[in-house]
């Protein structure tokens, strides 16, 4: 979850600075002169108060698709541990990880395998219900730790 805050935070920083200065820019603040309208430029604190709540949206947003894209990563990983434990002559995506993947595959069993892809992926349905992430992650990774508790 802080890996996933720490990405968002990388991914948004730099669009919210442009669009803040892009906005008091549209709003003339750091302009002078007769004709400058002060009304407009009093409009500029609700106008970043509205791009403010947009972009703080958009970091959550951010935020829950890197741990989704965890979340299919470790079922991609469970669904190899299956594919192993029966034998199965398929192409791998852990390919990279084959001796951790046959190691679980070994001590552990398909049903096992199962129960933790169904705990992925009920982790993955709370988080789209807004459950908070940090606890959707840890009620998981027990799940994971005990899949047949």
């Amino acid at each position: 979850v802080k890996t996933a805050d720490e990405e968002a935070a990388a991914v948004t920083a730099v669009l919210n600075e442009a669009e803040i200065a892009e906005l008091r820019k549209i709003y003339g603040e750091g302009s002078s002169g007769k004709g400058l309208n002060k009304g407009l430029i009093r409009g500029v604190a609700g106008a970043l108060k509205d791009l403010e709540k947009r972009q703080k949206s958009r970091a959550t947003r951010t935020k829950r698709d890197v741990l989704d894209a965890a979340l299919l990563d470790r079922v991609a990983f469970y669904r190899d541990v299956l594919a192993v434990q029966f034998g199965a002559s398929v192409e791998l995506a852990s390919e990279d990880r084959r001796a951790e993947l046959e190691a679980l595959a070994r001590s552990s069993t398909p049903e096992d395998s199962l129960l933790r892809i169904d705990a992925i992926m009920l982790c993955r349905e709370r988080l789209a219900a807004n459950v908070n992430p940090q606890m959707a992650i840890e009620a998981m990774t027990l799940s994971l730790r005990r899949p047949r508790a």
